[in-house]
């Protein structure tokens, strides 16, 4: 019965594609009827992929060259050999790609974490006045990112820095990135700032993770802050030249943003890194990928479907796929775009 319903979900949903407009520039015929009153039932390929126009969509990754921007590039090869689509990628971040993602003019899909997603679909903290109402879910990808931040300077703790800004240099990643915004968060709860800090006298540096570690070689700055997942090959290479030590975040004051802001306290394990000997407590979210809601609905169920089951191919382009799991997809914290969603349900993934 729960097939015969899916089914059913989805070829309903095929049916209103007549209705629709091609994302982006589109031509020839699939489950569209190119504006014809006229409705037809879904028609799929050999492979499962429902027929659709040509469709051109753009998406926002994270810095050109880093662990998004590949891992976005992984996904394009899937999805052009897959069905008929081009996509473009553009450089973005965790904390704006939302906004560009719903504004659909030049980016229509994105990477991003589950709490950025819910706050801008409910217009809280950095989207107050700015809610999202056109931001869909597509996938959750898995893949947790985790806060770390390491030090060659003799640092136990983050209120060790905020008691010594003096001596702090520190590269804390592009403004408004996941990272940025993230220990900002943290410093909230001790009554400061990365701003606050700076105008105490700490040397703080708005660059890339990839700089921030080229900087710490470089001796020009002592602490680094980032993002990622386990393991970040900057942090790999720059361990295998220079010692530093992993800071902890303080439990108590870390569970309380992941209270506030949806995020999770969790640990890096023991031996992630060389020089890690034991767990370190910090913040951690979520990726999932995000699109907006005008994006045609067999273009979403057809991205889902890639998606979920071409893992094997994504994970030799990245290994941060490993994380991937078809059963969680549909988990991603927001409303599913309805093409998405009925290939979960059609392949009894919700």
């Amino acid at each position: 019965m729960k097939k015969f319903l899916s089914l059913t979900l989805a070829m309903c949903m095929a049916l209103s594609l007549a209705a629709c407009g091609s994302s982006g520039s589109s031509s020839g015929s699939g489950a569209q009827s190119g504006g014809s009153a006229a409705q037809t039932e879904p028609q799929f390929d050999e492979n499962g992929y429902m027929l659709m126009d040509e469709s051109y969509l753009s998406m926002a990754a994270g810095s050109a060259g880093g662990g998004w921007y590949v891992m976005g590039a992984a996904m394009n090869d899937l999805f052009e050999r897959s069905m008929n689509v081009h996509m473009t990628l553009i450089p973005g971040g965790g904390s704006t790609n939302p906004t560009l993602v719903d504004e659909g003019g030049d980016v229509q899909l994105g990477f991003t974490y589950i709490a950025n997603a819910v706050a801008a679909t409910e217009g809280k903290y950095d989207y107050e006045g700015a809610q999202c109402n056109n931001l869909k879910a597509l996938a959750c990808l898995n893949i947790r990112q985790y806060l770390g931040i390491t030090t060659t300077a003799d640092y136990t703790s983050v209120e060790d820095m905020v008691a010594n800004p003096k001596s702090l240099k520190i590269a804390v990643g592009p403004r408004g990135g996941g990272n940025e915004i993230m220990l900002n968060r943290y410093l909230e709860q001790l009554g400061t700032s990365l701003d606050e800090l700076a105008a105490q006298g700490a040397d703080v540096q708005y660059i890339s993770t990839s700089e921030g570690y080229t900087a710490i070689k470089d001796g020009n700055v002592n602490t680094c802050n980032y993002q990622a997942a386990i393991p970040l090959s900057s942090l790999v290479e720059a361990l295998a030249s220079q010692k530093m030590s992993f800071v902890s975040l303080d439990e108590a004051t870390a569970q309380k943003v992941a209270d506030i802001y949806g995020y999770s306290y969790d640990y890096i394990p023991a031996g992630s890194y060389q020089y890690q000997d034991s767990d370190v407590g910090t913040l951690c979210d979520t990726v999932i990928l995000v699109v907006n809601s005008s994006v045609d609905d067999a273009v979403a169920y057809n991205m889902a479907k890639a998606l979920a089951e071409n893992k094997d191919a994504l994970v030799s382009a990245h290994a941060s796929f490993e994380a991937l799991d078809p059963q969680v997809m549909a988990q991603c914290g927001i409303e599913l775009h309805p093409g998405a969603q009925a290939y979960y349900e059609s392949a009894g993934l919700m």
